[in-house]
């Protein structure tokens, strides 16, 4: 038997609970939104598509003043006499667009003649260039609204279902700890672990397995993990379409410039001061950086478009309400081999006792984040946790420690998990240890310590086959001495359960006498 455990004053490792949770946690999970990315960026190209209406309107009351003379010019300069919709995306100082449109403003009053010739010119090959920037600027800006709006729907929903489960397991939690708590020392300097709401004979306190804080809080690791890829898509989307904006941006600069360009060709041949006054607003237009706008825009509004150089959410750094909770913490968890009830051989699975007193067992070593830290296994939340079984502690028989280097025990005891709970017989089942490392008793008598703490009933049953020796002096000579079998034993022989009276449990397999269960002692 192992050394006994030294006892810490402020109890038992899977008992400690830091009880100030972060009041930021549950925003970690479920963020509040800084600001609508999207929405901003829609609102930007409707700026450029005014922007563009502006020129278009420009161009078109030149045409009609060509044609109606100075009285038409007047109207062309009422075109561009309001202030620009949603200004404040531009930039006020020399070289944006702001004081590209004051320049027009300025020099429009000098114009007073035209031809009807220009007219007919700005009305064949400018216009059209403008008309075309406008629908495609409408069209980006449609694109853009419709595909963030599926987006969005999609991460919102995955938050919702994050948040519900969150709620959940602060519900369960708090029910595990209005129960109260405790630990004392069991015979032999073991820590005898008293779980609270868990201890009991009856069903008082009893959880379902599946509403298990330890079982809830990876189901909220789970819907995690889908809500970050929701979020990272969506913030992975929404950056394409930032990034490309300021290409669309230089796009429509440059259009800008080709249809000014083309303008300023049809009115050159104009008097020399009308070609003067429109050099001087085709020279402010084309000097127009493409990327002037947009990084102005970029420095105003830093603080709610995306920092392509941020790192992305990870599961790792975000927090939620009663994460680390004692009632999610495992008293024990790791590998351990169970014999089969039909191929009667040992196969391993990875095993929890968590503080509700349930046995877990799971398929494969994918439910294992609290042991990253101890042998830096990897975290995988993609799959939802469902334990293969569940045994109730309380409601099972736990075996003694066979000696080493054997390590087995028995647990007897009901799926709790099954869906035929109902209908299901209790079964026998032996288990070994295994771990990273060669089976050693001591990771055995840990294992079979917790186990033992939680049941309902241990006894004095080794689960090794040991047949009495028949050396012993009271022996005659060439009598024959009846063999002793354990509930292990018995059970490779093919039986599965050991009756609890002397007349059932007197001969067994073609007639082998059998130990009974021993002295029975309670926890």
């Amino acid at each position: 038997m192992a050394a006994a455990l030294p006892q810490k004053e402020e109890g038992h490792p899977a008992l400690r609970h830091d009880n100030t949770i972060d009041s930021m946690a549950s925003e970690e999970a479920i963020p509040v939104e800084k600001g609508d990315v999207a929405g901003l960026l829609v609102e930007r190209l409707r700026a450029w598509k005014h922007a563009v209406g502006y020129i278009e309107a420009y161009v078109s009351h030149t045409e009609a003043a060509h044609k109606a003379m100075a009285k038409e010019y007047e109207k062309v300069l009422k075109s561009v006499s309001e202030p620009l919709r949603e200004g404040h995306h531009f930039a006020q100082d020399v070289g944006g667009v702001a004081s590209f449109f004051e320049n027009v403003r300025t020099n429009t009053q000098g114009i007073t003649q035209s031809h009807h010739e220009t007219e007919r010119a700005l009305k064949t090959h400018v216009l059209p260039i403008l008309q075309r920037l406008h629908t495609e600027v409408k069209d980006r800006a449609k694109h853009i609204h419709s595909a963030s709006e599926k987006s969005s729907k999609s991460v919102g929903k995955a938050r919702n279902q994050t948040q519900n489960h969150i709620e959940l397991l602060g519900q369960h939690a708090s029910g595990f700890d209005s129960m109260g708590s405790g630990q004392s020392t069991a015979p032999g300097g073991l820590a005898h672990i008293s779980i609270p709401g868990t201890h009991s004979h009856g069903n008082g306190g009893k959880l379902k397995p599946d509403v298990d804080p330890y079982i809830l809080q990876r189901g909220v690791l789970h819907r995690l993990h889908k809500q970050v890829i929701e979020e990272n898509n969506h913030r992975q989307d929404l950056l394409g379409v930032q990034n490309q904006m300021q290409q669309f941006e230089a796009h429509i600069v440059q259009t800008i410039q080709q249809a000014l360009g083309c303008f300023y060709e049809h009115v050159g041949a104009q008097a020399d001061r009308q070609k003067a006054l429109y050099g001087d607003i085709i020279a402010a237009g084309q000097k127009l950086p493409p990327d002037f706008e947009w990084k102005g825009f970029a420095t105003r509004y830093a603080n709610l478009l995306i920092d392509p150089s941020a790192p992305a959410r990870s599961i790792e750094s975000i927090q939620f309400p009663n994460q680390g909770h004692q009632s999610t913490k495992a008293l024990i968890e790791g590998t351990l081999s169970r014999k089969g009830t039909v191929m009667r051989s040992y196969s391993a699975a990875y095993y929890v006792v968590t503080p509700c007193k349930y046995l877990h067992e799971f398929k494969d070593n994918d439910a294992r984040p609290l042991l990253h830290h101890l042998r830096n296994a990897p975290t995988n939340y993609s799959k939802d946790p469902s334990p293969e079984m569940s045994l109730y502690l309380p409601d099972c028989t736990v075996g003694a420690l066979s000696k080493p280097p054997n390590a087995k025990f028995i647990v007897s005891g009901k799926d709790a998990g099954s869906t035929m709970k109902a209908l299901s017989s209790k079964h026998d089942y032996a288990f070994k240890a295994s771990t990273y490392e060669d089976v050693s008793s001591t990771t055995a008598a840990r294992w079979h310590q917790i186990i033992s703490t939680c049941a309902g009933l241990t006894t004095n049953e080794s689960p090794l086959q040991s047949p009495v020796s028949p050396t012993g002096s009271s022996a005659a000579p060439g009598a024959a001495t009846p063999l002793s079998y354990s509930r292990t034993g018995i059970q490779e022989l093919g039986v599965t359960s050991v009756g609890t009276n002397g007349a059932q449990a007197g001969n067994g397999v073609s007639g082998v006498p059998i130990v009974g269960a021993g002295d029975v002692k309670r926890p």
